[in-house]
């Protein structure tokens, strides 16, 4: 059985190998035991400027405390 919940502890995603972190929106398998974010973690955002495109990153849950040095977001 497949049950959508707030992770409660971290883990990493079953699909991607992505953090999973306490109060992340997931899917769970209760047969199986694996886990994965119910929502894409990232967002590419793409601007098209002068110099050509350009491709940034942001935490799909906002950017975080540690930003950007933990890597998750570059704009």
């Amino acid at each position: 059985m497949i049950k959508t919940m707030t992770a409660r502890y971290p883990g990493r995603d079953a699909d991607t190998g992505a953090r999973i972190r306490p109060g992340d929106p997931i899917r769970y398998d209760t047969v199986t035991r694996r886990a994965w974010h119910a929502q894409p973690a990232i967002n590419a955002i793409t601007f098209f400027g002068q110099h050509g495109p350009s491709t940034h990153y942001r935490n799909a849950r906002g950017r975080c405390e540690d930003a950007p040095c933990c890597g998750c977001c570059t704009i």
